[in-house]
């Protein structure tokens, strides 16, 4: 992983999105997000885009290359 975008949905709006260049700032982060959901009871779901080239301000596609669209963490049930 050169970077990680992580983008927090809560009941169904964009919360939080945070770039991420270090995997134990990540990994404390997601950790933080997790326990908060836990607690509040909103529906929530955590994505991250993970980014195997240098940042640039034009953006970049790796989006699109994306194979499965599931959220890395969701406190919602599979049934719902």
């Amino acid at each position: 992983m050169t970077y990680a975008d992580v983008s927090v949905i809560v009941d169904g709006a964009l919360d939080e999105s945070e770039t991420f260049f270090d995997y134990l700032v990540m990994g404390d982060y997601l950790e933080s997000i997790q326990s908060e959901a836990k607690s509040h009871g909103y529906p929530t779901s955590v994505f991250v885009l993970y980014h195997e080239h240098e940042e640039t301000d034009e953006g970049c596609d790796c989006i699109q290359y994306l194979q499965d669209h599931h959220p890395w963490w969701t406190n919602e049930s599979e049934d719902q």
